[in-house]
C-alpha cells in the first residue's frame, strides 16, 4: 500500500543532494527519496534491537519488491482508443 508523505522545511543542500543522486540513479527525486529512506531503514534495522529487527523482513521484501518494479520496462501505451 502506498501513501503519500510531504516535509516541509527541507534545507535547500539536503534537496539538491538528493536531485543530484536522482539524476546519478536515473531516478526521480521522489523515487530517490524514498530509496534514501529505505536503505538508512534497513541499515538502523540491522544495527538495533532484536526487537526492531523483525521490521527487516518486511523492509527488505518492499525494498526487493521496489527494486523489480523500478528496473521493468515500461508498460507500452494501450491500443484501445
Amino acid at each position: 500500500m502506498n501513501d503519500d508523505l510531504f516535509i516541509k522545511r527541507m534545507p535547500l543542500v539536503i534537496k539538491e543532494l538528493i536531485a543530484r543522486e536522482a539524476a546519478l540513479n536515473h531516478r526521480s527525486v521522489n523515487q530517490e527519496a524514498i530509496a534514501l529512506l529505505e536503505e538508512a531503514l534497513l541499515h538502523r534495522m540491522e544495527t538495533q534491537s532484536p526487537q526492531r529487527r523483525n521490521v527487516l523482513a518486511t523492509l527488505s521484501g518492499y525494498a526487493a519488491q521496489a527494486t523489480a518494479m523500478a528496473a521493468a520496462p515500461p508498460l507500452a501505451p494501450s491500443s484501445n482508443g
